[in-house]
């Protein structure tokens, strides 16, 4: 492979589109790269919560604690736990958004549950879906900007 002069000493016009390039990567991309993360990350650890809910759930209906009720610790901060007795387990409070509560039985709990599970899988599966998209944005980029320096894979 042979370079010629014009390697050395590029060219301004071509010196500012790989800076506005770059810029654009660095500034945009990455910057939206890592939001998308974070909300992967928030939807990650609230499916998390959905399936240990869901397990509680499961646990407490087949030892037969939802109708005799159970004992059990309750940390309330800073490792101090308090001992609590829950003489009904039949019902639980679920959050439904903006801070609002509903009381439902174990049964129909599971039910939500389960639709919420589901809903979060797909917004994950998107999120990574943008997540790929974007990378492969940044990749395209990086790649024509070598390409205006004159290098070759």
């Amino acid at each position: 492979m042979q370079r010629g002069y014009g390697c050395a000493i590029m060219n301004p016009d071509i010196q500012q589109k790989i800076l506005k390039f770059e810029t654009f990567v660095n500034d945009v991309l990455k910057e939206d790269l890592a939001q998308l993360e974070q909300k992967l990350n928030a939807k990650n650890a609230d499916l998390a919560e959905f399936f240990q809910l869901k397990s509680m759930i499961t646990t407490l209906q087949s030892n037969g604690f939802d109708k005799s009720g159970f004992k059990t610790q309750v940390d309330i901060g800073q490792n101090f736990f308090i001992e609590a007795h829950i003489p009904d387990a039949s019902t639980i409070l679920l959050d439904v958004g903006l801070g609002h509560y509903v009381e439902f039985s174990l049964n129909d709990a599971l039910v939500i549950i389960n639709v919420r599970i589901k809903l979060l899988e797909q917004q994950i599966a998107n999120l990574r879906k943008e997540i790929a998209k974007t990378n492969a944005h940044i990749k395209l980029i990086l790649l024509g900007i070598r390409e205006l320096q004159g290098f070759e894979d």
